[in-house]
């Protein structure tokens, strides 16, 4: 896989339903008013730091297990562990997903939020059976249009309102994150879970692990200027942003009421990108099982009974947990990054 290839999945798999609808720039970001510029330099610098260092980890060792690139530890036992909680931070990922095709579904095409996550739960459970190669082919060539439609967007609309940046009142943040400094790291470290698995497998397909890292490098940098555009875009009108289960396609509503539907089929693109990323991350855990088929169709299914909690409330509540939570993980992984580096680790495998 070529560095833009990489980019491209790993974009993918970060820009599900909250980036592209705006939620989580107003929710992590916007919600700080002006430190919420200094957040979103946090987050491009650990996407790009958590990303290399999960793609040296996974170049070296050859395996793309979540378990074995975050554990630093070569005892079965812990590796497992490891690999099964992040596993369920990827199953709520991907009912977040779920519930915001739900909420899509119901706001643009008068569908009833149950029928919206039943069929992203089908379209999810299919792709991951495909294997990587369906998910990273169908997620990069995603990718593109996702970053192409937020910065036009939002770009339009900035030109339009940006003397309203800032005008509106200061409104409360998340009771979960409630320090930019904080919320940007967990924000990073609830997106990056999805991605552990997915750049692992990058990394054993690229040319090189300067190709993978290249990759990483350009993706931060995309995400970056994405986040800086749906920033400012939600601080034109706070009210809204806040009240908005999708922030975004409220804007398009109140400037292009015609292009409601174009925009809402771009988001539903984006929720298929990440629900997909997500469960194929999930999923790659159980292995070679026996009834492997059965048993992603019975996980998909009970993850859409859970999807039901609404879209809002993930963000706001399960986010910041999540995030927070999985930052013990990372910490795990930067250990086993400076062990692999260190003069005395021998071998390439452990």
């Amino acid at each position: 896989m070529s560095g833009i290839r990489i980019a491209l999945v790993f974009v993918g798999s970060m820009i599900g339903a909250g980036f592209a609808s705006g939620k989580e720039a107003w929710q992590f970001f916007g919600v700080f008013g002006d430190c919420g510029l200094f957040g979103i330099a946090v987050s491009v610098a650990t996407y790009a730091f958590l990303g290399s260092i999960n793609t040296y980890i996974a170049h070296r060792l050859e395996t793309a297990d979540i378990g074995r690139i975050i554990c630093p530890s070569s005892n079965p036992i812990a590796r497992n562990l490891v690999g099964t909680v992040m596993c369920g931070f990827l199953l709520v990922a991907y009912v977040a997903m779920l519930a915001a095709g739900g909420a899509l579904a119901e706001s643009s095409f008068g569908l009833p939020s149950q029928a919206g996550s039943f069929i992203y739960m089908l379209l999810a459970v299919f792709t991951a059976i495909g294997g990587f190669e369906t998910v990273a082919s169908r997620v990069g060539r995603i990718a593109p249009v996702l970053v192409a439609a937020t910065l036009l967007m939002g770009l339009y609309i900035l030109g339009r309102d940006a003397a309203l940046i800032g005008v509106g009142p200061r409104l409360p943040a998340s009771r979960f994150a409630s320090h930019w400094m904080f919320a940007a790291v967990a924000y990073v470290g609830y997106n990056m879970t999805a991605a552990v698995p997915v750049l692992g497998q990058c990394a054993l397909r690229a040319r090189s692990f300067q190709e993978a890292r290249n990759g990483v490098f350009l993706a931060s940098v995309v995400l970056g200027v994405c986040s800086l555009i749906l920033y400012y875009v939600t601080r034109t009108d706070p009210g809204l942003s806040a009240l908005q289960e999708l922030p975004m396609l409220a804007f398009v509503q109140k400037y292009f009421p015609s292009l409601k539907n174009g925009y809402a089929l771009f988001l539903l693109a984006a929720i298929f990108s990440a629900a997909t990323t997500c469960f194929y991350g999930f999923t790659a855990k159980l292995g070679p099982v026996s009834h492997r088929k059965s048993i992603i169709w019975i996980i998909g299914v009970a993850g859409y009974g859970l999807s039901l909690y609404g879209f809002s409330n993930f963000v706001a509540n399960v986010y910041p947990l999540v995030g927070t939570v999985s930052l013990f993980f990372f910490g795990l992984e930067i250990v086993h990054f400076i062990r692999l580096r260190s003069p005395d680790a021998t071998g390439s495998r452990r």
